[in-house]
């Protein structure tokens, strides 16, 4: 697809994704990445207690609102935003996998909802990194299934976040099933969001995701090499349908 404009007076919202890696709370390249995209609405992964004192300090006046339920580790999440947002109900992963965070929104358009979620890496939440490896699709379709559920039907829906999986991951597929669209791959198929620097150059995956479901319509998304976490800020540019 090519990028569209907004049509004139249809209501239409930037949304952004970003693993912000735990570590880099004190790294000013990455704090900045966060805002970098002017996006209304914006999921966070890895958000430690220190991240959510840097964020708020520093956009206290671009996003006045936000939810945070920070921890000392890569489980944390937080959302910020230009609109009111309420707590809907933060879910614990299965068997101590990555939490999922279900909020609504309230824009100017009416109210919508939003699932930020973390699933397991491919490596770790198993008693080994081979069983991890294999059991990956598996649990990641357990547990983006568990989190659905806490979704309400009918209402506008986005569901973003650090999949660690493909574009035909098992919970990208499972949400595709359900109606929705994932917004990179339409205008940049291919393009990486996750970087690994090796003794063998650079690996680049496309683990983060912004699925929508036919409430809106995409006008683009793309990925900004920005800030010095190991991933990178997706965004979706949305506006809304008749189906609203």
């Amino acid at each position: 697809m090519q990028p569209q404009d907004p049509t004139p007076g249809v209501f239409h919202l930037k949304l952004e994704s970003f693993n912000v890696e735990f570590q880099h709370y004190s790294d000013p390249e990455t704090v900045e990445a966060v805002g970098s995209n002017d996006a209304d609405l914006i999921s966070l992964q890895e958000v430690t207690p220190e991240w959510e004192v840097v964020l708020r300090e520093r956009y206290a006046d671009t996003y006045p609102h936000m939810l945070f339920q920070s921890a000392p580790n890569s489980g944390g999440l937080a959302v910020l935003s230009r609109f009111p947002i309420t707590d809907q109900g933060f879910h614990p992963g299965p068997n101590g996998w990555h939490p999922a965070w279900h909020v609504s929104v309230s824009t100017p358009q009416g109210t919508m909802q939003l699932l930020n979620i973390h699933l397991r890496s491919p490596l770790t939440g198993r008693d080994n990194s081979v069983e991890a490896f294999l059991q990956t699709g598996a649990d990641h379709l357990q547990s983006i299934t568990q989190f659905s559920d806490g979704c309400l039907q009918g209402l506008p829906t986005i569901v973003m976040g650090d999949f660690n999986e493909g574009v035909d991951g098992e919970a990208v597929r499972f949400l595709e099933d359900q109606g929705f669209s994932n917004a990179l791959p339409l205008f940049h198929p291919g393009q990486g969001t996750w970087r690994h620097r090796s003794l063998g150059g650079q690996l680049n995956s496309t683990f983060d995701h912004i699925l929508f479901n036919d409430a809106f319509a995409p006008l683009n998304a793309w990925v900004t090499v920005s800030g010095n976490s190991d991933h990178l800020p997706v965004v979706a540019h949305l506006e809304v349908t008749s189906n609203w």
